[in-house]
Parts: structure tokens; C-alpha cells; sequence
């Protein structure tokens, strides 16, 4: 039970790890998607999502956030877990703010790539992260996809075990979602 809590975490976290840059402020339009997983022995796998990311610009800064208690894991009982474990009450969302200068725009009709670092909060510990992300453009709407691996134990999340089996403490984060300039 505590592996898939990890997971979810995690997810939550690398949700958090993608964003993109434009000329004006942006606003989050929907299509949102966020994947998690994290790896144990023997091909064991935790596949999570989430679909409420929220995303913004203020400041000149583009912030991500997804609530904790919209993950889900496809069990339950583990999905009670690890919001207890993450302290949802008290921490109830996962964030990224990453300064927008430091994200490539791309022109209308193409898509740009890259990797940038950004500030990362979950269980209420704030560290950097880095991630990779691409944009593609249509008019003012950017479809932005982005990849990262967060170690749980950076934000004092404790690794996932049962009976004696752990899942490691790495877990991948795959996000999707749409922003328009306004």
C-alpha cells in the first residue's frame, strides 16, 4: 500500500514539472493529463493519473499545480493511503513554478523542445527539478507535454514497501495540457 502511495506522489510531483513560455500571460485551457509510475522488482508496475492540473502565469512565472486528492491509482484503499501519506489535509497540492524566460516558444505551427529546471513543492518540501517538455503552437493555444523522475525521498515521502517488497524510489511523471495566450 505505501508503494502505490509513492507513486502517486510522485505522479502529482512530476504533473507539476512541465510548463511553457510565451510573449503574453497564459492561462490554462483544459486537456489536461497527468501519468505516474514507479517500478518495484520482478516487472512489477503503479500506473497512476490524475486529470485536474491547473495551470497560470503570474509574475513572470508559470505555475502548475495538481490538487493531491485527484490522483488515483485504481485502487481505493491505496488511494486513501497515500493521500494520508502525503498529507493532502495539510499539503493539498503539488507545484511547479518555473520563470517563464526560461521555457522556448515556439512560432505558430511548429513545436519547440527542451529541458529547464523549475521549483517542485510536494508534501510541503520545495526543490528543484528538472524536465523536459515540448510545445507545439496553433494560433494562441500551446499543447505542451512534459517528462520528469522524482526521487520521493527528496520531499520526505518514505518508500513504498509491502512485505518486505519496495518499489524504487524514482518515479516518472508524465504531464500533458493546454495553454492559451491571453
Amino acid at each position: 500500500m505505501n508503494r502505490r502511495r509513492l507513486l502517486i506522489a510522485t505522479g502529482v510531483a512530476a504533473a507539476l514539472s512541465f510548463s511553457f513560455a510565451a510573449s503574453a500571460k497564459f492561462a490554462g485551457i483544459g486537456d489536461n493529463d497527468v501519468k505516474f509510475l514507479a517500478i518495484g522488482p520482478a516487472g512489477m508496475k503503479i500506473n497512476g493519473k490524475g486529470d485536474k492540473l491547473k495551470a497560470s502565469e503570474a509574475n513572470g512565472k508559470i505555475k502548475i499545480s495538481v490538487p493531491i486528492d485527484s490522483l488515483e491509482t485504481g485502487i481505493g484503499l491505496r488511494d486513501k493511503h497515500l493521500k494520508r501519506d502525503l498529507h493532502a489535509a495539510d499539503h493539498p497540492d503539488a507545484i511547479l513554478e518555473v520563470e517563464r524566460s526560461k521555457l522556448k516558444e515556439p512560432e505558430d505551427k511548429k513545436t519547440s523542445s527542451g529541458s529547464a529546471k523549475g521549483k517542485f513543492t510536494l508534501n510541503g518540501k520545495t526543490k528543484e527539478i528538472s524536465f523536459r517538455y515540448k510545445a507545439k503552437r496553433t494560433g494562441s493555444d500551446y499543447h505542451v507535454q512534459g517528462r520528469a523522475t522524482v526521487d520521493i525521498r527528496d520531499y520526505d515521502i518514505e518508500v513504498p514497501c509491502y512485505l518486505g517488497v519496495c518499489v524504487k524510489p524514482e518515479v516518472k511523471i508524465a504531464v500533458k495540457f493546454k495553454l492559451r495566450d491571453k
